[in-house]
């Protein structure tokens, strides 16, 4: 009669292939469940990065859709200072039409050039052409393109009432333009000269005509050797 150590021997031998079979078996099984997880793991970023990017997408298309209502309103509210200083709606048309004109030759916005036009006509002056290409041309000269034309409006603005003095002058010198220098040479006047002869609206007319006049001669046409340039370009469009 056997041993029960014989018997143990002899079960081991014979279930020896079953246990590898067995082993290999479960080792297909671990294999199968870990590309199972790979492959759910796979789909889960798929999905994820799918509405990741459809969420973006809807984000971009509103946030366009704000910029251009936005736009739009601040078109809108422009267009109705214009009607308001321009006493009406053809008026503020015609406004508008020469807004445009002047914004296609020059680096500034419509909105800043819109500004431009309501700022001289709420002063009681009609917007001149001439002087505001002017001033453009001065401008594109300068260290600050936009706050040398706001200044130059300002200076303009400003006459009317006859306010002008040395702070709207320092305002354009600060920005590389020599105002005083020109004032000088027109007019004949030192900086101590300017706040004194610019506290009238004749003498402050004067001076806007002197320095117009020199701004003229002196940067005259700079603007149309920008016009090529990409940032005008891109203004433009």
């Amino acid at each position: 009669m056997a041993t029960v150590d014989e018997l143990i021997v002899k079960i081991q031998a014979d279930t020896k292939d079953l246990r590898k079979k067995l082993g290999e078996t479960n080792k297909h099984l671990n294999k199968i469940d870990k590309n199972s997880k790979q492959a759910g793991a796979s789909m889960s970023s798929a999905f994820t990065t799918g509405k990741i990017a459809a969420v973006a997408a809807a984000a971009a298309f509103v946030k366009a859709g704000s910029s251009i209502a936005t736009v739009g309103m601040q078109f809108e509210d422009l267009k109705d200072s214009l009607d308001q200083v321009f006493g009406s709606m053809r008026a503020g048309d015609a406004a508008m039409q020469k807004v445009f004109t002047f914004a296609q030759t020059t680096p500034f916005q419509i909105e800043d050039a819109t500004k431009a036009f309501i700022a001289l006509k709420s002063a009681g002056l009609e917007p001149n052409m001439q002087m505001l290409q002017t001033f453009a041309d001065t401008a594109s000269v300068s260290v600050d393109q936009l706050g040398t034309f706001e200044a130059l409006i300002r200076m303009v603005q400003r006459s009317a009432s006859g306010g002008m003095g040395l702070e709207e002058l320092n305002m354009i010198s600060d920005r590389g333009i020599d105002v005083l220098g020109i004032l000088g040479d027109k007019l004949n006047l030192t900086k101590d000269d300017i706040a004194k002869f610019g506290k009238t609206a004749d003498g402050a007319a004067k001076m806007v005509k002197a320095l117009t006049e020199g701004l003229q001669e002196r940067f005259g046409g700079a603007m149309e050797a920008k016009m090529d340039n990409l940032s005008t370009k891109t203004s433009n469009m």
